[in-house]
């Protein structure tokens, strides 16, 4: 089944290979960095099988950082909340329309994400959003707000397929 194995290779091996690694990340004081997205905080339309991917890597994850808190273990967990990155694999769908190579404009570049999230990693910090002022911004404005941003992703997305 399509949905078990995007599961099993998105979710259940991070979640088994941080399981695995904990005993020496506790032994070196170490830090995981989870690369996750925004659809892990917001809901987006036409997203349902990647929703659920990120939404359970930052339970699991959020989960694991106050686990290890509370058990006074030096072990860091920072999420990366990425937004629209303009890779090879984003860059080559969004071509297609007119309307996807104007928001494909916005795309952060890969350099700038990778720079932000091994930063992040660096300083051990909670969480990392980038592109930083789309991503904060969304994410906390759903939190306040949650029937509006999903009335605008609604209508984003309703613009995007016309």
């Amino acid at each position: 089944d399509f949905f078990v194995d995007f599961l099993n290779i998105n979710l259940v091996s991070y979640v088994r290979l941080a399981s695995l690694a904990l005993p020496l990340l506790k032994e070196s004081s170490g830090h995981i960095v989870v690369s996750s997205a925004l659809l892990g905080k917001i809901p987006f339309p036409n997203a349902t099988y990647a929703a659920a991917l990120k939404f359970g890597l930052d339970g699991f994850f959020s989960s694991l950082r106050v686990e290890l808190m509370k058990a006074q273990q030096d072990v860091s967990v920072t999420l990366a909340i990425l937004g629209m990155i303009r890779t090879q694999a984003v860059e080559e769908f969004m071509q297609k329309t007119e309307k996807g190579r104007e928001v494909l404009k916005q795309a952060a570049p890969v350099d700038q994400t990778a720079q932000a999230i091994i930063h992040a990693g660096a300083t051990r910090a909670r969480e990392v959003y980038f592109p930083p002022v789309f991503c904060w911004t969304l994410t906390k404005l759903g939190a306040i707000l949650p029937t509006v941003v999903d009335s605008l992703l609604i209508r984003i997305d309703m613009d995007m397929n016309e």
